[in-house]
């Protein structure tokens, strides 16, 4: 077995240092570099055969495009290779993304004994994506609707008929070798060691035909180089939900497709950067694996309610003055407001002690809200109150204390609670759901809010910018009871005096700014900081009294 995978490897290395060489080659003798680039990356797909031939390890089969992780990130760093950079003036990291698929598809489809299952999702990457690209730019006049990134119905189409004949060769042919799991469930007739009947054939290219649409689909929402992550796992991940359901794997791979599904959507409409988009996956799969769907419907609740929350009171009462709009969540934002709870979740699912799991709960039911808080306080009819002081304080800053804003951070308590107790008992969790735990999330959301208050006045960074207006920062991040946006308040100074010397700003500034006064708090405590923090704390208080 050594000796067959050390053959393999040197395969391997042989075929993919002939690729790049090859393309090297013509880069030299004039072919552009969006040609080379696409060259490589239709042609390293066919790495995958010689894998599939070679390997019976998939810790053997992933070394060599883990170790093209860290070459391609270097030279994407560095800007070498450049007859594998992408042209027009595009700098995305794709080449990584291309090396982390074949990394995390080797490990799970060569670990699962059934390579054909990865090869569905490299081939869509490689063959459907790399020809779509290449037909698209000489046929596709008209524009996808919707789509952007330069995608046009061409490409689209070449996308799909090319990720059909992908998937249905590798799927007619993993089913006459005996393949196990091969076979459609649905297939017409005698099912496995049959061969290839007409029902099976029948049933493979139906199969086919469903997995090049939803590449055709990822494929098309994706931004330029993220679908080389979101084409292979998606189509690899969704075969092996539907057809592969005993595997081990199957929780993650759920909350792959679900998560991922839910993040480029957000992608899409502005609301993650690509950096916090794949944090947002990360957590999504984490959340289902350990604690399934309540979990991860509890997630998405916190997620999708304060966005919805801000568009409602916004459509009713217009866009308020300090509100800034702070632009999509970054990947230090989305793991300030998981890690809290995930840290719970993981020791349920290592101890099975349900307490783990409404603790974990409450540190969401914290989290939503807080930013129930933020995004609907700022249009208090009251002015914001300093939570320490009682002083007045310039709108905008978090530590605010306002009715409006305590009555959002009660609904977002109440509705995280009620979701929790009504998901715990509808998906048969073995926790308690009756009032003392409803009652246990509400206090850990309230409490939760305004510690996050309470750090932001004492502990987060307050700059003064002389001459300048406005107030703290991105909206809709989470800051307390009555908070506009990002945490953080003056202790004692009243309103009058804000105006008078310059305005608050809690942004750090950037290298090189002049004129930013630290006034309070600390320099390293941001709002991400105090978010954590305050999540910290509600998980200590809430196990300190839930657990004997």
């Amino acid at each position: 077995m050594v000796m067959q995978n050390a053959v393999g490897m040197g395969l391997s290395l042989v075929y993919v240092l002939a690729v790049l060489a090859a393309s090297s080659l013509l880069a030299r003798r004039g072919m552009g570099e969006e040609g080379t680039r696409k060259l490589v990356h239709i042609a390293l797909g066919g790495w995958w055969v010689v894998a599939a031939l070679s390997f019976t390890s998939p810790w053997w089969a992933a070394a060599l495009p883990a170790a093209f992780i860290v070459v391609n990130a270097l030279a994407w760093r560095r800007q070498k290779l450049a007859f594998m950079a992408r042209g027009e003036g595009e700098d995305t990291p794709g080449t990584v993304y291309y090396a982390v698929s074949l990394t995390l598809l080797a490990l799970f489809s060569f670990g699962l004994g059934a390579p054909y299952a990865g090869a569905l999702g490299v081939f869509c990457m490689a063959f459907g994506d790399g020809l779509a690209a290449v037909l698209g730019r000489r046929f596709g006049s008209r524009p996808l609707p919707g789509a952007g990134d330069g995608k046009s119905l061409a490409g689209s189409a070449a996308m799909l008929g090319v990720s059909f004949v992908s998937c249905a060769g590798v799927l007619l042919a993993a089913a006459a070798a005996g393949w196990e799991g091969a076979v459609p469930w649905f297939a017409a007739g005698p099912a496995a060691g049959a061969g290839l009947t007409p029902g099976v054939a029948a049933a493979s290219v139906l199969a086919a035909l469903g997995l090049a649409v939803a590449a055709t689909a990822l494929e098309a929402v994706s931004p330029a180089g993220l679908d080389n992550l979101s084409v292979p796992l998606g189509v690899t991940g969704l075969y092996a939900v539907l057809f592969l359901p005993a595997s081990p794997f199957t929780p993650a791979l759920a909350g792959l497709l679900l998560s991922g599904a839910v993040a480029l959507a957000a992608l899409r409409l502005g609301l993650l950067t690509v950096p916090g988009t794949l944090g947002a996956v990360v957590v999504g799969v984490l959340a289902f694996v350990f604690g399934g769907w309540p979990l991860w419907l509890l997630l998405m609740w916190f997620f999708g309610s304060s966005n919805v929350a801000s568009k409602l009171i916004r459509r009713v009462r217009g866009a308020h003055p300090a509100e800034k709009g702070g632009g999509p969540r970054k990947l230090r934002q989305v793991l300030a407001n998981s890690v809290p709870f995930l840290a719970c979740a993981l020791a349920y699912a290592a101890t099975g002690e349900a307490w783990f799991l409404i603790v974990s709960a409450g540190a969401l039911a914290a989290s939503t809200a807080d930013t129930w808080a933020s995004e609907v306080g700022m249009y208090s009819r009251k002015p914001p109150v300093n939570i320490v002081t009682r002083e007045p304080m310039q709108r905008g800053l978090s530590g605010g204390v306002s009715p409006l804003g305590l009555a959002a951070t009660a609904v977002g308590a109440v509705s995280s609670a009620f979701l929790a107790m009504l998901l715990f008992h509808a998906f048969g969790f073995a926790v308690p759901t009756g009032p003392t735990a409803f009652l246990f999330v509400i206090a850990c959301g309230i409490v939760g809010s305004v510690v996050d208050s309470y750090l932001g006045v004492l502990l987060q960074a307050k700059y003064r910018v002389p001459g300048g207006s406005g107030a703290g920062g991105p909206a809709g991040d989470g800051g307390g009871p009555g908070a506009a946006v990002e945490a953080g308040s003056l202790s004692g100074t009243g309103a009058a005096a804000l105006a008078a010397d310059g305005a608050l700003v809690e942004a750090a500034p950037s290298r090189g700014a002049a004129g930013y006064t630290l006034v309070s708090g600390y320099a390293w405590v941001t709002n991400d900081a105090v978010n954590l923090l305050s999540g910290i704390t509600v998980v200590v208080l809430g196990l300190l009294v839930a657990l004997p």
